[in-house]
């Protein structure tokens, strides 16, 4: 077992809250996954559209992903809009703040796993969501930079960026984009196990070197399925939590997820975890690389944090 990082370091950018002023813009932007205007989800997205217009906000609905980025460099955007919602998953709040970050943004989680929401509290509620907009507490919280992509969530490069990479392919494969579950990735990850062949990677965390074929960047500590491979990483103290998986083979990649099922991979001689400002990866040959589950292509990458970048709408203290 090896950890690596400034214990002076940890929490040194906690921001405070702050408040909304009384006389705030009315204007609001819902960034809206095509998919959420379907069935369930399009009844959810509905009622809320309705709670938001009965507490007499005025609600502009984007359905498509250009949408936004027009919006957001029109002019005087950031004083006409009290806060952009993103209305979907993960990957949709991937998009909004890749696209617009000049509001703060509030998440209506109707995704797979809903992995910042369930951090910080947001919920597939309507009167919870007005009330969230209503009181206008406004959190910082950091974002993780992976090349020019910002990400909320984690990057990492091997085989999570191989089964991205492969999802990603399928997805855009045929006629018109495929809707993704948590199904979806069971052929992937099944390919990679038999295919992936693990190139060896050289990682550079604040100017330590190691060697290992996985690594992942955490900027929260939330993960699919409930499993928690930084236990300590937190998103407002400007680190990101690195994990890295020495050993190279499908056959040892299960035994680490047996690890890290049982909370004990950190514990093993052969994984390496820390913080960092900065963390570099290269290898000699491609390795795939992903932010919150999307494919962003591959190595050499440079990961950062950039801390409070990130403005999101306080839940924590609404009632439900």
């Amino acid at each position: 077992m090896a950890i690596h990082y400034n214990a002076d370091d940890v929490n040194s950018t906690q921001q405070e809250d702050t408040a909304l002023p009384d006389d705030s813009p009315r204007k609001i932007a819902i960034a809206a996954n095509p998919y959420s205007g379907r069935g369930r989800n399009r009844r959810h997205l509905d009622a809320l559209i309705a709670a938001l217009s009965a507490a007499g906000y005025q609600v502009q609905p984007l359905w498509e992903k250009a949408a936004l980025a027009e919006l957001a460099v029109t002019e005087g955007f950031a004083e006409t809009y009290r806060c952009v919602i993103a209305a979907g998953g993960d990957g949709t709040l991937l998009h909004v703040v890749n696209q617009c970050r000049a509001a703060p943004v509030v998440v209506y989680p109707m995704g797979n796993e809903n992995l910042f929401a369930r951090q910080f509290g947001f919920r597939c509620d309507p009167r919870q969501t007005v009330d969230t907009i209503a009181r206008g507490r406004i959190r910082q919280v950091d974002l993780g930079r992976a090349g020019d992509r910002y990400f909320t969530l984690v990057a990492s490069a091997g085989f999570d960026g191989y089964v991205a990479q492969q999802l990603a392919q399928w997805r855009q494969h045929g006629e018109g984009l495929k809707r993704v579950g948590r199904l979806s990735y069971a052929l992937p990850i099944v390919r990679g196990m038999r295919q992936y062949d693990y190139p060896p990677m050289t990682i550079t965390a604040d100017g330590q070197k190691f060697d290992g074929c996985l690594v992942m960047a955490f900027n929260i500590n939330q993960y699919a399925m409930k499993l928690n491979l930084a236990p300590g990483a937190e998103p407002d103290d400007g680190l990101l939590d690195y994990v890295i998986f020495e050993r190279p083979g499908s056959m040892r990649l299960f035994g680490y997820a047996l690890s890290v099922m049982f909370g004990r991979h950190c514990r093993r001689h052969d994984v390496h975890h820390g913080r960092a400002r900065r963390i570099t990866i290269e290898a000699q040959s491609p390795v795939p690389v992903e932010i919150d589950g999307d494919a962003v292509g591959i190595t050499p990458v440079d990961i950062s944090i950039e801390p409070g970048a990130l403005r999101i709408f306080d839940s924590s203290r609404v009632p439900g």
